[in-house]
């Protein structure tokens, strides 16, 4: 924590506060993912990208807020009205509409939007260092996760119900995880004093903080949660009453809109220019496409609505802002990324061969052959660029499940009243996505591109982990598609044009009523592109080249139903023309110029062009292919040619890892050193007992043998003194006199078990390479573990020497029976 006087006065203008947040996993600890894996475990862990366990940003977010609603509450002298302190609680955290409704919350009263949350936090992860070493070691990363029993204590009786014991995932304590969070991120500007206000607050909520996950009534997850960044920590609080709570800056709103882009003629050329936006995600997104039951389903991409906020924020034009209500600045969606561009929507035009799924035909080309059975794509994937006699390259969005809960505070577990448990489905982490966002030139100031680069939150639940992305941005021109060769200039009356819909298109017809009627889009496509189009007939004669039987025309209507981000409710559903519709569309009246057609591939055509809808190709190459005589699709990856994965740095590799990686790895390495000899000893000691305990063991006595077991549990290193005057008392036996007892084969293997370091590692011969996060690094723990190591192998040993005098006695008798 830093002082009052260190506070930076750029920050109090109104760039956001990064912070860095770190918990220490006091002890074992449970975030459920609210699966299991049948047979094996009851209750999963969530895990990352890389398989270990972490805290995501909505278990952290929820446990800081109940400790800054308990501080607030102090500072406030009790109470439940929602002033003071409490409404710099939901300054911070955000408005909780669901639970003001249902009355859990006290409701502000006043009719208003609900409060956006001012600090955006990160989900926790172990150390990026750590995640590296653990990557290719997965003996050593399952070290950090282990299984533990439990069972139902029947309250009347006091003991464990029949049929209920059960096993839960519990991640490993004694680690320190660590993330970010930002205070303010361009939402609204905050003084001096109300930045100390918001960082004492949060300091004094995290110093409350004391376990976190679940069973932390029981003992589980005990932690300590420290934040660094803060410019003041709670000690400014005491004394002070809370000053107002700052309101969101004012977005202008211009008084007038210019000429819309539709209502120019065609002839009018206007130069456009264009970025283009390459997105990695580093967190799974959430694009909201609906709602069932208690499961919010994101679409396959990112829609343009989604992203316009964020890029209309990094232009900061008044110009922009006003060309986007206009229709004059496009965003388009942001589609998986194919063959290093932006994938197209899969033509619903395709269909694929049952027996044959990587078989392709173009149904306005070409008809399945005699006994194939075709189907139709159902849309939901992206292709990439056409090129002739190669095979099509196609991908679809990878998406993950995510579930998540909201716990009553009385009864401290998810229930129906307060949200309960719900899912998301969100597309993957380390999904790539392109997108353009293209407008007229000169409209912004020269290098616009480049102030689109940077770090983005996009999505729903962007405040809670989910949807940062990186993006970076490059000049990319516009309006230059590729079109058949059957496509020249100058196309008149008769002649045909095939429209593919690279998103929804959203047209009215001559009543204003939404559409998605193929004549109302060639009416408004007509008049964007100055001709007069009418829709070919279903049955009409094939051009183009197509086969007699041929389809003109492949359409669905498509649903939106997007989302008030700021009054967290449902809009108005959006229906229209889906996107991957193919149309035939025949020039009735008028000449089709090359330069209208590159026009409306740029800015789209229909209403609400700036969020991306109305964006399509006309004549591109891929709808004139014949696709059925090339080899089976597929996948880029599969495309790629195959390279051997490089392995991780480890400690002793000439990487240096941070200290809070190096006692993070020291505790798994311990744990996955412990399991190895847990798991190898059985098997050593059946089938190698021999050179464990020495030929001819079986002629010892088991009450003799027994003796070994509180000498072994005393053990501290090789050669210890009470192990080496038992051995002593042993050999002043002589060898006639003990030999039915000890032969002399015995005792000089069990001398080598206790007094030699190595033996008992050349025995277990454990895959040490894989155990640990460095070569130098083995020493130390077959030091440190030795005394365990010999305890485990010789009770193993011991136990399978009795269960195999078991099975030999009842082998016997059964015999003699």
């Amino acid at each position: 924590m830093t002082g009052a006087g260190t506070w930076d006065g750029a920050q109090e203008a109104g760039g956001p506060v990064v912070l860095t947040v770190t918990v220490r996993m006091l002890g074992d600890w449970h975030v459920g993912s609210g699966a299991g894996r049948h047979g094996f475990v009851d209750r999963g862990i969530q895990r990352d990208d890389d398989g270990l366990p972490f805290v995501p940003a909505k278990t952290l977010v929820g446990v800081w807020r109940d400790a800054c609603e308990t501080a607030a509450r102090a500072l406030d002298g009790g109470g439940t009205q929602a002033c003071g302190w409490r409404e710099w609680v939901e300054f911070l955290f955000g408005g909780q509409p669901a639970l003001q409704e249902r009355g859990v919350v006290p409701d502000a009263g006043a009719a208003r939007p609900p409060r956006p949350a001012a600090l955006h936090v990160d989900s926790l992860h172990y150390p990026p260092a750590m995640a590296a070493v653990l990557r290719s070691r997965p003996l050593l990363r399952g070290a950090a996760v282990f299984v533990k029993p439990g069972v139902v204590i029947d309250p009347a009786t006091g003991r464990a119900e029949d049929e209920l014991l059960r096993m839960e995932e519990m991640a490993r304590g004694g680690i320190t995880l660590s993330g970010q969070a930002e205070l303010a991120s361009g939402t609204v500007e905050l003084s001096g004093e109300q930045v100390a206000c918001a960082a004492g607050l949060l300091d004094a909520g995290a110093r409350l903080v004391d376990a976190l996950g679940g069973r932390r009534r029981r003992g589980a997850g005990r932690c300590r949660l420290e934040v660094s960044g803060l410019p003041y920590d709670w000690q400014w609080l005491q004394g002070r009453s809370a000053p107002p709570v700052p309101e969101p800056v004012p977005v202008p709103v211009p008084a007038a809109l210019p000429e819309a882009s539709g209502s120019r003629p065609a002839e009018a050329q206007e130069a456009w220019e264009a970025a283009e936006l390459r997105l990695v995600l580093r967190r799974a997104l959430v694009a909201h496409e609906r709602t069932v039951g208690n499961t919010v389903r994101s679409a396959g991409r990112v829609p343009g609505r989604v992203l316009l906020p964020a890029v209309l924020e990094r232009l900061g034009s008044a110009e922009a802002a006003t060309a986007a209500r206009a229709g004059r600045l496009v965003v388009t969606d942001a589609t998986v990324e194919v063959a290093g561009q932006a994938g197209r929507a899969e033509p619903l035009a395709l269909a694929r061969a049952k027996d044959e799924p990587g078989r392709l035909f173009n149904g306005l080309q070409e008809q399945p052959g005699h006994g194939v059975v075709a189907e139709p794509v159902d849309g939901s994937g992206y292709v990439g660029p056409y090129r002739p006699g190669e095979p099509l390259q196609r991908t679809a969005c990878v998406f993950t499940q995510h579930t998540h809960n909201t716990i009553d505070d009385t009864l401290q577990r998810p229930i129906e009243d307060v949200g309960g448990l719900y899912t998301y489905q969100a597309i993957a982490a380390g999904t790539v996505l392109r997108a353009q966002v293209r407008l007229p030139a000169g409209l912004v100031t020269e290098g616009w591109q480049e102030r689109l680069s940077g770090t983005w939150r996009l999505g729903q639940s962007r405040k809670d982990g989910y949807g940062l992305c990186e993006v970076s941005a490059t000049p990319a021109g516009c309006g230059q598609a590729t079109r058949s060769s059957r496509t020249g200039p100058g196309k008149g009356p008769g002649g045909r044009l095939r429209v593919w819909l690279l998103s929804d298109a959203l047209v009215v017809d001559t009543r204003l009523r939404p559409s998605s009627r193929v004549a109302d889009l060639a009416r408004v496509l007509g008049d964007a592109l100055g001709v007069v189009l009418a829709e070919v007939p279903q049955h009409a004669p094939v051009g183009g080249g197509g086969v007699a039987g041929a389809g003109v025309r492949f359409s669905e209507v498509g649903r939106s139903d997007p989302w008030h981000a700021r009054w967290a409710l449902p809009r108005a559903s959006l229906l229209g023309l889906r996107a991957g519709s193919c149309l035939t569309l025949e020039v009735v009246s008028g000449t089709l110029t090359e330069q209208a057609v590159a026009r409306v591939e740029c800015e789209g055509v229909g209403l609400r062009r700036a969020e991306g809808f109305g964006q399509l190709l006309i004549d591109d190459p891929l709808l004139y292919a014949c696709l059925a005589d090339l080899a089976p699709a597929r996948k880029p990856t599969e495309c790629s040619p195959s390279g051997s994965v490089p392995a991780a740095p480890g400690v002793g590799d000439g990487v240096e890892l941070p200290d809070d990686a190096v006692s993070v790895l020291a505790v798994l390495e311990e744990a996955a050193w412990r399991e190895a000899v847990r798991r190898r000893g059985p098997v050593v000691a059946q089938a190698g007992r021999d050179g464990v305990l020495g030929s001819g063991h079986h002629l010892v006595r088991s009450s003799q043998l027994a003796g070994l077991l509180p000498l072994t549990s005393r053990l501290d290193q090789p050669g210890d003194e009470a192990a080496r005057a038992w051995l002593d008392r042993l050999r002043e036996v002589p060898g006639e006199r003990r030999r039915r007892p000890w032969p002399d084969a015995v005792v000089e293997a069990v001398t080598a078990l206790l007094c030699e370091p190595g033996r008992v590692w050349d025995l277990l011969g454990l895959p040490e390479d894989d155990l640990v996060g460095g070569p130098a690094r083995a020493g130390d723990l077959r030091e440190r573990l030795w005394p365990v190591a010999v305890r485990t192998l010789v009770e193993d040993c011991l136990t399978a020497l009795r269960r195999d005098e078991s099975a030999r006695r009842t082998k016997t008798a059964s015999h003699r029976a």
